[in-house]
């Protein structure tokens, strides 16, 4: 869970940007990763997540601009962060924050 401002709403408006940003960022490595892995089974779990996070990076981008932020900030908890690893550990399915 990401965690909230110390009154116990959202956080600001310029750290759920950033997380967006963050998150579009991730989401186009992970797909330059998978360009790079197209024989690895991998590739299609990270697509699949990829998938998964552009919708909620699209949730959070449209609540974020309704100003919206509560419910930006719960589109963005439910992000997969780093969905591609170069190395042979396994996909890091942990939601941001935990």
């Amino acid at each position: 869970m990401v965690f909230g401002s110390p009154q116990g709403g959202p956080r600001p408006l310029e750290e759920i940007t950033a997380d967006i940003g963050r998150g579009i960022e991730d989401t186009a490595e992970t797909l330059r990763w998978c360009k790079k892995h197209l024989h690895e089974r991998r590739a299609a779990d990270a697509l699949r997540l990829v998938q998964l996070n552009l919708a909620c990076l699209a949730i959070a981008l449209d609540c974020q601009m309704e100003g919206e932020l509560a419910k930006a900030e719960t589109a963005l908890d439910r992000v997969w962060w780093q969905a591609h690893r170069d190395d042979a550990e396994p996909l890091d399915t942990t939601p941001v924050g935990h």
